[in-house]
């Protein structure tokens, strides 16, 4: 029976890391645009190529992260990209120049694509064979979730909150990635 248990420790804390992966994006989606507009200055061009340079970091590192993955310890890259996701953050909270957001938003991707492709990797090394189809579907709604929740929680933050609580409310969910 247990052979066949999905929920394990190990798969609740890849799904928890996935979920945070993604919150970050999310949330970032809806809150990055509002901070570099008001906070920074800048215009739409200049917020959308905040966006942009994320997608170019998840593009570029996306084809060699399965490569990087197969060649090293999984759960030790998964750990080192947290712990490079949770420095990403805490960085947004000390941008005070676009060329410095952009940056951060380019290798935020690259991280991004390595972590979200280990936690997938790793996920899947602990289903058990019989139920991986339906666990991998499991693990797929944390990253639904976050896409549901996150532009919310990051507009109701910038509104409420502002720029600066909100890099550190972002730096405290990655370090809660970190931990799971």
């Amino acid at each position: 029976m247990s052979e066949n248990k999905i929920w394990t420790r190990e798969f609740v804390g890849m799904g928890l890391t996935n979920f945070f992966y993604f919150m970050s994006q999310y949330i970032l989606i809806a809150a990055l645009p509002v901070f570099i507009m008001d906070d920074l200055g800048k215009g739409q061009w200049e917020a959308g190529m905040a966006m942009t340079c994320f997608q170019i970091g998840t593009v570029l590192c996306r084809p060699l992260a399965g490569r990087i993955i197969d060649g090293v310890n999984k759960q030790k890259l998964l750990l080192g990209a947290s712990f490079l996701f949770f420095l990403l953050m805490a960085g947004f909270y000390f941008a005070s120049s676009l060329h410095a957001v952009w940056f951060l938003r380019l290798v935020h991707g690259a991280v991004f694509a390595l972590g979200t492709t280990a936690s997938a990797a790793m996920a899947a090394l602990v289903l058990p064979r019989r139920r991986k189809g339906e666990g991998i579907g499991y693990f797929a709604v944390c990253g639904n979730m976050a896409m549901v929740i996150g532009p919310l929680v990051g507009l109701l933050i910038m509104d409420y909150l502002g720029a600066h609580p909100l890099f550190i409310i972002m730096s405290l969910l990655a370090l809660v990635g970190m931990v799971a």
